[in-house]
């Protein structure tokens, strides 16, 4: 049986030297959306983070197409695109420079002025970040995933902030995604409708 794309197993993280979560074996293929769910310190925005390899696990590996993604790095990170859940803008910059900024493109591409378009974010490119709304600007980060050829995407609470349009955009562009065999791997405390959703439930380790 084939073992996904990506392909969590036994995997865990301890701090104080104590997992946090009971091991997770998981596995994720095209066209899969994951919805990582836990209360409140659970290890959800830990999870996401070994999943870009900021975090080393402290059991059990992770897989990119059967390869461990330490040994596969560059191709593997060049293929996802994580958005935490901090909107990490600069603050002395424009919309348009901010995207640029974050999407390592240069601020005359076309592509950055469309994605600010489809984040209806299109009459506040030439706004200071400082100017723009919380829910505009957690727009403004999200607008990466657009800019990006990834097919992984990694989101950390994505929709914290946004507006009822903003929610109902995001869940549109994750759909979207998925029907294009892209992956989407979310943490949120917010219960999304979108069809076919596998859920990672963390749970706490036994001490």
């Amino acid at each position: 049986m084939d073992t996904g794309i990506l392909s969590l197993k036994n995997l865990t993280f301890y701090r104080n030297e104590k997992p946090i979560f009971e091991p997770i074996t998981f596995d994720v293929f095209q066209g899969d959306v994951v919805h990582v769910k836990g209360k409140n310190g659970s290890g959800k925005t830990t999870l996401l983070r070994m999943l870009i390899g900021a975090l080393h696990p402290s059991e059990g590996n992770i897989e990119y197409n059967h390869i461990d993604i330490n040994r596969t790095r560059f191709e593997y990170l060049s293929n996802l695109v994580y958005v935490g859940h901090k909107v990490a803008l600069k603050s002395s910059l424009t919309a348009l420079e901010n995207l640029a900024w974050i999407s390592g493109r240069d601020k005359k591409c076309e592509s950055l002025i469309k994605a600010l378009e489809d984040m209806g974010l299109s009459e506040k490119k030439n706004v200071l970040c400082s100017e723009l709304s919380v829910g505009q600007q957690r727009k403004l980060t999200l607008a990466r995933i657009l800019v990006s050829d990834a097919k992984i995407w990694l989101l950390d609470e994505p929709f914290n902030t946004l507006d009822s349009d903003g929610f109902t955009l995001l869940k549109d562009l994750i759909e979207a995604h998925k029907n294009n065999q892209g992956i989407v791997v979310y943490a949120s405390h917010q219960n999304v409708s979108i069809s076919d959703v596998k859920t990672i439930q963390l749970e706490k380790a036994i001490p």
